[in-house]
């Protein structure tokens, strides 16, 4: 199957770029990460979804480096024609402007969204053998033990979680860092740390196993994987981390483009098979409006840089 992804963008060239006079008949798909991690099996599922409405070859181009930054920039910085587009995360576009003010792009300011492609949903997991269930029981046992629960970080989304919990419940779970997050996953489970936030593709072969528990769901909605899990807004805490996937255009392409690049993307996601090769690398499809793209991304900067200041 990757290697079809891999050449999936050898399809013949298009009317579409033809008509705006690009000089190339090719549309690239930046990815910030490696070939091979999940934003890269993503691009590659966007780029071959795309080629046939937009009628042009999609090639995916990784460049990576400096946790994503590296693409986003180049990304920001190419001819704002149509023919470069970026797979965006949350972690290079809310979280690392929200820790950064002098990183050389902005996102607002730099990018015109075209649309979200996928959810990555996050679950709150613990060691098997701490005795909570659910957020409400963790939250009262860290209340009994102060400075006694340690969660495990690997990114700094889980930093931002865990410090926000500890602010609004008045609680001390101590903060372990790690260099990602499959080292922080694996003192889970060997029982060094306490709990995580982790992708739910991670953590569902070893819930299943008994290795770990999920409390709750992390996101806004329950995720597929753990739908009989609450969330923990449901439990009674503000408290909603996910990843997604989206693609952006630079700043300045014609209106046109977008509406072209908006209604293509839109194409791909009613396609049953573009939705099951996304379920099939973890991914939860979404499906909504162009604009509540641009709404999530001021509402998660603004979240972000607010967490920045409370965990100082």
């Amino acid at each position: 199957m990757l290697r079809a992804l891999a050449t999936g963008a050898l399809a013949i060239a298009t009317p579409l770029l033809a008509a705006q006079g690009a000089s190339t008949k090719v549309v690239r798909l930046i990815v910030a990460f490696p070939p091979g991690g999940q934003s890269d099996l993503i691009a590659r599922l966007v780029a071959q979804a795309l080629e046939e409405p937009l009628e042009v070859p999609v090639v995916v181009e990784n460049r990576s480096g400096a946790s994503g930054q590296v693409g986003v920039e180049f990304a920001a910085r190419a001819p704002a024609d149509g023919t470069t587009l970026l797979l965006g995360s949350a972690s290079n576009l809310t979280i690392a402007p929200a820790l950064d003010s002098g990183l050389p792009y902005d996102t607002m300011r730099d990018f015109a969204p075209i649309g979200r492609v996928a959810r990555l949903p996050l679950v709150v997991a613990v060691r098997a053998a701490l005795p909570v269930a659910n957020a409400r029981q963790l939250v009262d046992y860290a209340r009994r033990h102060p400075g006694a629960l340690t969660y495990a970080s690997g990114a700094a989304m889980v930093q931002f979680a865990f410090e926000s919990l500890n602010a609004q419940a008045g609680i001390d779970i101590l903060h372990v860092p790690y260099g990602g997050s499959p080292p922080a996953l694996r003192d889970l489970l060997a029982g060094v740390v306490d709990l995580i936030l982790a992708d739910v593709a991670a953590i569902a072969p070893h819930a299943s196993s008994g290795a770990v528990r999920v409390i709750a769901n992390a996101g806004q909605t329950r995720s597929h994987a753990f739908p009989a899990i609450p969330t923990m807004v449901e439990q009674g805490y503000d408290f909603v981390f996910e990843s997604w996937q989206g693609v952006l255009a630079p700043s300045g392409t014609p209106r046109e483009s977008i509406a072209q690049l908006q209604g293509a993307l839109q194409k791909a996601l009613a396609s049953t098979e573009f939705r099951k090769g996304l379920e099939g690398v973890g991914a939860e499809p979404i499906d909504e409006p162009a604009a509540a793209f641009e709404r999530l991304l001021r509402d998660e900067l603004e979240k972000y840089r607010r967490l920045v200041r409370i965990a100082k």
